[in-house]
């Protein structure tokens, strides 16, 4: 009986295929390879520069809630520049840009022009608050009625990051992952807490 050589293409052939299954079957897996684009400059945030007299749409009424009950009335953020992130603790391509969101936060968080808002869109806040503090992420984590947004502001897809001017305008309106920790993008966000 003669026994074949197994071959290095071979080999990379099986471990490709054991790669995809992973892939498809596991969340985890999945973000992990959206998190490795990302790491080498892919999905970054598209940012629109407004033109003069370009009409931009005025964010809807909404409060968010923390787990101590804390509340943000988006309302009363007229001033003041918000970011605003939906997302979930089951969703592959959330969980791949959640790093460079907090990373994004560590910037920003002490500049008193800046609101940070992470929407947990399934509402579970018992969940979704241990979960960012298990991978080590100091951002915080509310909570809202989604069946009130409506869209273009919310179009249901996740996750989805917008950035409202200080006048109240939607600017910034990005559905699926990107980089957050692009300073590019720090700069437009600190940009416009000086206009």
């Amino acid at each position: 009986m003669k026994i074949k050589k197994t071959t290095l293409s071979q080999i990379f052939f099986v471990l490709m295929i054991l790669f995809f299954l992973a892939y498809l079957r596991s969340p985890r897996m999945k973000s992990w390879v959206i998190k490795g684009f990302m790491m080498v400059g892919f999905f970054k945030p598209d940012i629109h520069e407004t033109k003069p007299g370009e009409k931009l749409y005025q964010a809807p009424p909404m409060a968010v809630e923390d787990i101590n009950g804390a509340s943000i009335d988006l309302q009363r953020q007229k001033g003041k520049v918000v970011f605003i992130n939906f997302w979930a603790t089951w969703c592959p391509p959330c969980l791949a840009e959640l790093s460079s969101i907090n990373d994004f936060y560590l910037k920003v968080k002490n500049n008193p022009d800046i609101v940070f808002i992470s929407v947990d869109v399934d509402n579970k806040l018992e969940k979704s608050v241990p979960f960012v503090a298990q991978k080590g992420y100091s951002f915080p984590v509310y909570v809202t009625n989604m069946k009130i947004l409506p869209p273009p502001f919310y179009s249901g897809t996740i996750p989805t990051t917008l950035v409202i001017n200080k006048e109240g305008a939607v600017v910034f309106n990005h559905v699926n992952r990107a980089n957050y920790d692009d300073e590019k993008f720090a700069e437009y966000v600190i940009g416009l807490t000086k206009q």
